[in-house]
């Protein structure tokens, strides 16, 4: 029995052994051919899952956050704000159209992916998960003009008052009985109509769908009232259906790239700011009317110029209508002061006229420079070469303003325009004139005073920029976009090299231009020698620093800088390693005010439970926190989060305040 298994074992395996390696074989390039092919279906789905659109609703009645135009267009803020944040992210979105109760209920089946504006309340957290807030607003109560007595929240008491089914309103009033008849409408619109004709007493609504609304419908006999309703804050958010995490990072991803590199106060100002402006008339722009080549009257008394054109094409940019007045500057600058004219097209920048109007970022700067006669003494350059000059200048023009800070006034005469100052002085009444340098060339070529001469050196050189009454920061924000907007295409330097290019200084003679070369240039060129042989031998390190840099520090600055708020950063022991932003100043502050600073030396170091510090320690716990603060007429809304690695280490603080 044993021989026989020894006789198994032996020969019965090298037959099994044939057998099992032809199904081996067979089966390996089976499984292998099926293992491929279910790899190229399965990263084929992904890669189309990854490219496919976000299927998205909106309301077709919700200005200015949702609007269906009657061309089936999809528009208004929030929607463009989800169109950008997932371009951003290199996504499309595809939108249907719906009341509230309707796009809500597609979210909750899933048929839609994400909504672009959804108020995050109790009620809705357990049906959406949802972004972090990208607005927050509070409601208003609207009645019509002939009401009175309804100023607040407790005088709705047995009232009837309108809301729009399942908006953030009627789930508000609903949380508690405040003895209220509440009469539910599928849109915004139809309740203000009934408020209109006298079926409510009141609409409790958010204030700038209020107002947008009312313009729109043209119901003359509503207002708004100004108090805002207690209890009543709406945090707007993208949402996506409850546990659709992917989504959701993608979303929030794509919102905080808009928000940094200025997408979202572009789109801020197109929707909001408007509604602020004159709606029955148009902008009115003011500028000087004989100030060449910036802005004047041309001989047919139409206005043209650098800064005409320029306001033109930002008001096509930004589809705003205007009416330019060009007149006396000094009458131009008071009529904004009175609230006559809206903004001025060209105003030079100081300290002393910051503290009365507001400035957009510079258009272009300008030198303010001295005109002499030919023959008489060297052109002044510095305060001190006016001494015991007779001086004339234009009346309220920067250089008026300069004179008048240096004690200068009993050797000053100041006329309408630097024209007739230029005139005077070629006359012989004057030992020089002040102004600008441009508008003195323009003025010498035009009327041929061969007999004057335009100083070299500048006294000052001013930031030229369109001002407004420091109230009026929505007719800011839309000038400062849209020369955002103009500055980075071809079109504004086409401006510049139409206007100022033609001015060139006077054709020197050879003396002058040999001179040049023997002390400047030839000087300028040893340097600039011993310059490159330098950079040569360090172009490897500064070319991949500079690329290091550009691709952080440079990037965030310029982000930050442009950011319509305050971006900060704060170390392990909460001390501030970054601090930019267009509203510091609002604080009072200014970034070398802030950096190096820990947040114990801003508040009351002697109570460690200050909320602030409390917040900031919280969110070193791993904790995000939103909260809203009030600094005089600003109000942020502050998202403080932890900043972690890419292992998840808690290394500090970010913080984003949203002037709202």
């Amino acid at each position: 029995m044993r021989g026989v298994l020894v006789i198994i074992t032996v020969h019965l395996p090298s037959r099994i052994y044939r057998v099992l390696r032809h199904w081996a074989g067979f089966l390996t390039h089976t499984v292998t051919f099926l293992v491929a092919v279910a790899f190229l279906f399965l990263s084929q789905q992904a890669a189309v899952a990854a490219s496919a659109p976000i299927h998205s609703a909106s309301e077709v009645d919700y200005p200015p956050f949702c609007i269906v135009e009657p061309d089936g267009r999809v528009t208004g803020f929030s929607n463009e704000l989800l169109r950008a944040a997932l371009a951003a992210m290199d996504r499309e979105v595809t939108f249907r159209t719906g009341t509230w109760p309707e796009v809500r209920t597609w979210l909750a089946r899933g048929e839609v992916q994400a909504l672009p504006l959804v108020g995050r309340t109790p009620e809705r957290e357990d049906i959406f998960d949802f972004t972090f807030a990208y607005m927050s607003l509070h409601g208003a109560i609207v009645v019509r003009d002939t009401t009175m007595g309804i100023t607040d929240l407790r005088d709705l008491h047995g009232k009837i008052v309108g809301v729009m089914q399942g908006d953030n309103a009627e789930e508000f009033l609903r949380r508690e009985d405040r003895g209220i008849a509440i009469q539910t409408t599928p849109t915004f619109e139809i309740a203000l109509h009934n408020l209109a004709s006298g079926q409510y007493d009141a609409v409790v609504i958010q204030r700038l769908v209020a107002i947008r609304l009312i313009q729109e419908m043209g119901l003359s006999n509503l207002r708004v009232i100004d108090k805002p309703v207690s209890g009543f804050r709406q945090d707007f958010c993208f949402a996506v259906q409850e546990g659709d995490r992917e989504t959701l990072a993608l979303l929030n991803e794509g919102l905080s790239l808009v928000m940094a590199d200025g997408t979202y106060r572009q789109l801020h100002a197109k929707w909001f700011a408007t509604l602020q402006l004159p709606g029955n008339r148009p902008i009115i722009v003011g500028g000087d009317h004989n100030f060449p080549p910036f802005e004047f009257l041309d001989e047919q008394g139409h206005p043209t110029g650098f800064n005409v054109e320029l306001t033109r094409v930002i008001a096509r940019e930004m589809n705003l209508d205007i009416k330019i007045r060009l007149g006396p500057w000094a009458d131009i600058r008071q009529a904004l002061a009175h609230g006559e004219i809206d903004v001025i097209q060209g105003m030079f920048y100081s300290e002393a006229r910051d503290k009365t109007f507001d400035f957009t970022p510079a258009h272009s700067v300008n030198h303010q420079v001295s005109v002499v006669r030919e023959g008489d003494a060297p052109a002044p350059g510095t305060i001190d070469d006016l001494a015991d000059k007779q001086i004339v200048v234009q009346r309220g023009d920067i250089m008026h303003d300069f004179v008048l800070e240096h004690n200068l006034s009993d050797q000053v005469t100041a006329v309408e325009t630097q024209e007739e100052a230029l005139s005077r002085l070629a006359k012989g009444e004057f030992d020089c004139a002040l102004g600008s340098r441009l508008t003195a060339l323009y003025w010498i070529d035009k009327k041929g005073w061969e007999n004057l001469i335009v100083g070299r050196e500048s006294f000052v050189s001013r930031e030229y920029a369109f001002a407004v009454n420091n109230d009026n920061r929505a007719l800011l924000s839309i000038f400062s976009d849209g020369l955002h907007v103009l500055k980075n295409s071809g079109e504004f330097r086409d401006l510049i090299e139409k206007w100022y290019g033609i001015y060139e200084p006077p054709d020197r003679s050879i003396t002058q231009i040999l001179r040049t070369m023997a002390f400047i240039i030839v000087p300028l060129l040893l340097i600039a020698g011993l310059a490159f042989l330098w950079v040569w031998s360090l172009r490897k390190q500064v070319a991949r620093r500079t690329e290091e840099l550009w691709k952080s520090e440079e990037s965030l600055r310029v982000a930050a800088r442009n950011f319509n708020g305050i971006i900060y950063i704060l170390d392990i022991e909460l001390r501030f390693t970054l601090s930019k932003g267009q509203r510091l100043d609002v604080l009072g502050l200014q970034e070398d005010d802030v950096v190096g600073k820990t947040i114990y030396e801003f508040y009351d170091t002697d109570n460690p439970d200050h909320p602030m510090i409390k917040h900031h320690l919280r969110a070193l716990e791993g904790e995000e926190i939103t909260l809203e603060s009030t600094h005089g007429d600003t109000t942020f809304s502050t998202i403080i989060s932890p900043m972690k690695t890419a292992d998840g280490a808690i290394i500090g603080v970010t913080g984003l305040a949203l002037d709202i």
